[in-house]
Order: C-alpha cells, then sequence, then structure tokens
C-alpha cells in the first residue's frame, strides 16, 4: 500500500472504531501515542499478578464494538462486559463468587447511579437490569438491592427491588474545609454502595465520575459544594465514613460518554464508547476515566480538558488525603476486547 493509500485508508476509519482500538484511558491526558498505548495496557492485562507489591489499585477497561449498535444496548454483551471485568477485577472465574469476594451475602445494596443526562445517554435502563440480574443470580435477593436515581424508565425493577428511603438523616456531618450536610436517609439501611456513575465532563470540576456522583448526589444541598470546582469538597464528602466505610465497587457506565459541556450536551457531543470501568477505588478510576474522557474528546477534535497532562483538583487532593492512587503508573489496567 501506497503512501496516499493508507492516508486514505485512516481517513475512512469512523471515530467510533479508532476509539475502540485506542487506549487513552491509559492517559491522564491523551498525550501519548495509541501504539504505545496499546502495548504497555495489553501487557499489564497479560502479566497481572492478584500479589503484586508495586500496584495500589487495579482498574479493568472492557469495551465493544457491538454493545450498542445504533444507540440501543445489548444486554447479553453487556452482561459479557460486565462478567468479564467482575472476572479480571476479583481473579475469580465464577461470576458469583468474583460478586462474593466483593460483597457480604447479607448486604443491603446501594446502586447509586446518575440521573443527571440519563434521558440523553440513554443507557441506564440497561444497566440497571444487567447489574440486578446478576446480583440476583450470585444470591442476593432483591430486597436487598436500592436503586437511587436509575429513573423511570426502571419502573418494573424499583417494584421489585428495595424502595430506598429518599428522606434526609437527622445529623449533620462536618466534612472538614468545605462544611457540613446532610446525607440521604438510604445510607442508613445500606451496608454497602455499588457506585454507576456516567463519564462527563464537568463546567466546574472538569470531570465527573465516580467521585462526584457520591459526593454531590448523596447530599441534601449539593449546590453548596460548588465552589473552587468543587474542590476540596468531593474528596471530603467521599472521605467521610458513611461513604467511605461502604463503597465496595465503581463501574463506570461509559457506553457513551459526554465529551463536551457536561450534562447539558446535545447529542452531537454524546460519543457511544461502548465501554465500561470497574475498580474499587474511586480515585484510580476517576484518574483512568479522566484519560478516557480526553481520548474521546480527541476524537473530536476537542483540546485536553487541562493543560501539561494536569489531573483535575479533586483527583488530586483525594490521594492527598488518601482515599486513593491517581499515579498511573500504580495503577494495573488490564483491557478486554469482546
Amino acid at each position: 500500500m501506497n503512501r496516499e493509500e493508507r492516508q486514505g485508508d485512516r481517513a475512512r476509519q469512523s471515530r467510533r472504531g479508532f476509539l475502540r482500538r485506542s487506549v487513552g484511558a491509559a492517559l491522564a491526558a491523551g498525550l501519548a501515542q495509541p501504539a504505545r498505548l496499546m502495548s504497555q495496557v495489553i501487557s499489564a492485562a497479560s502479566t497481572l499478578k492478584d500479589d503484586s507489591h508495586d500496584a495500589l489499585a487495579r482498574v479493568v477497561r472492557v469495551t465493544s464494538d457491538r454493545v450498542m449498535p445504533l444507540r440501543v444496548v445489548h444486554r447479553n454483551i453487556l452482561t459479557d462486559a460486565l462478567n468479564e471485568g467482575l472476572r479480571l477485577l476479583t481473579g475469580k472465574s465464577r461470576i458469583a463468587d468474583a460478586w462474593h469476594a466483593l460483597l457480604d451475602p447479607r448486604d443491603v445494596i446501594l446502586l447509586k447511579f446518575n440521573q443527571s443526562a440519563a434521558e440523553r445517554i440513554g443507557t441506564t435502563q440497561a444497566a440497571a437490569e444487567v447489574l440486578v440480574e446478576s446480583l440476583v443470580k450470585a444470591g442476593w435477593n432483591p430486597n436487598q438491592l436500592m436503586l437511587l436515581e436509575a429513573g423511570d424508565m426502571t419502573g418494573d425493577l424499583l417494584r421489585q427491588t428495595r424502595r430506598p428511603d429518599r428522606r434526609w438523616q437527622g445529623t449533620l456531618v462536618n466534612f472538614g474545609e468545605s462544611g457540613s450536610d446532610s446525607f440521604i436517609a438510604a445510607l442508613d439501611e445500606a451496608t454497602a454502595i455499588i457506585n454507576v456513575p456516567f463519564l462527563k465532563t464537568h463546567h466546574l470540576a472538569t470531570m465527573t465520575s465516580c467521585m462526584k456522583n457520591l459526593s454531590h448526589g448523596l447530599i441534601r444541598r449539593p449546590a453548596r459544594f460548588h465552589a473552587n470546582g468543587c474542590d476540596p469538597a468531593i474528596a471530603e464528602i467521599v472521605r467521610s465514613p458513611q461513604i467511605r466505610d461502604k463503597l465496595r465497587l465503581n463501574i463506570v457506565n461509559a457506553l457513551r460518554v459526554i465529551a463536551h459541556t457536561g450534562s447539558k450536551a446535545d447529542g452531537e457531543v454524546v460519543e457511544t464508547a461502548g465501554t465500561i470501568l470497574l475498580g474499587t477505588n474511586p480515585v484510580a478510576s476517576d484518574a483512568v476515566g479522566f484519560g478516557l474522557l480526553n481520548e474521546v474528546r480527541s476524537l473530536r477534535s476537542f483540546p485536553p480538558l487541562l493543560k501539561n497532562a494536569s489531573l483535575p483538583r479533586q483527583i488530586v487532593t483525594a490521594e492527598r488525603l488518601g482515599l486513593g492512587t491517581a499515579d498511573l503508573e500504580r495503577i494495573e489496567m488490564p483491557l478486554v476486547k469482546l
């Protein structure tokens, strides 16, 4: 193939195809060469060891070209993606064993979704159904599962599962420098949290995913905690025992990603990425998610969200406060392509 033919072939690659062939989630700001990143992440997956002392966190990326054809989620493929992610995250071959490595059979589990821009993204119902089905098959009773911000489309599922208490706790929690507020009363019942955020840009916090879905989605007056780009509020709220001690798993729903203008985005900047990220640590998951977000932006010819490969301030603060690692050199990032 001559030079002109090669250029033409590259020009014919769709944004979606490029997205799923590249591995920008290994970047902090999408600035390294995709081929080099691909070899790094595949190498990480092939050499993964449960007894590694060099990495403090593991974030599994599962992606598929077939999971969202024509913006409709293929539930069987999403189930396969969830299963493969759980296997790699926990090292367990049986899905029930993987869930039991993360959760106690007696747990009352709060599944925290995100209602902001959910209608435009259009993947919550499928994600909720797949998760509930998997947990029930693994042994949890629907009455042990509470769905928060899952939306009206999941009405039948909401009736089958435990109704979360949407009132507010009677006490104020002091978060530190950022102030105090009350948590949603559902946290009184929940003994475990599965965090299921979207991946989006945000006009104040640069990005929103794991940590902000918890910090601003479980308190009474979230608008009070947007000063200074939501920093240090995000990290201080997530550090609270009511969240930190109960958080068991983060599943970033990046089937479709908002790459620009945040929750007010129109359909033109909502990119089908066909990806989920699984990790037990929200800081590491957000660091990897930030790379994926910049990867998606690069496909639209948008610049990196921050200059000089910087991370959003809330991720840096969370690492400083001991909530997890944001250093990609210390995060195992296995990749699965279905």
